[in-house]
């Protein structure tokens, strides 16, 4: 279960950069990547889904304070990304 964590975590961490790379490179008209990138809506969800699988990372790694310091601020990173969301699309 740890491992699965663990490479779920750093996949989802290099699938973000690349999103973010495609959104930039869209938003700021150096290169059209595709319609979806557009909005800075997928940088929202895929970031939302990384910081969430941290958080169980985190939950599961690490001791004492860390533990419990790490896992909560990703989830209020995840948890907000989710609110900001929710706002934007309505």
């Amino acid at each position: 279960m740890k491992k699965i964590i663990n490479i779920l975590s750093i996949a989802s961490s290099v699938i973000a950069c690349i999103v973010i790379i495609c959104t930039f490179l869209t938003s700021y008209q150096f290169l059209y990547v595709g319609e979806i990138f557009d909005s800075y809506l997928p940088v929202q969800i895929i970031v939302a889904i990384t910081m969430g699988l941290w958080a169980i990372r985190f939950w599961i790694s690490e001791f004492g304070r860390r533990k419990v310091f790490y896992t909560f601020l990703s989830l209020c990173i995840s948890v907000s990304l989710v609110c900001f969301i929710f706002g934007t699309i309505r």
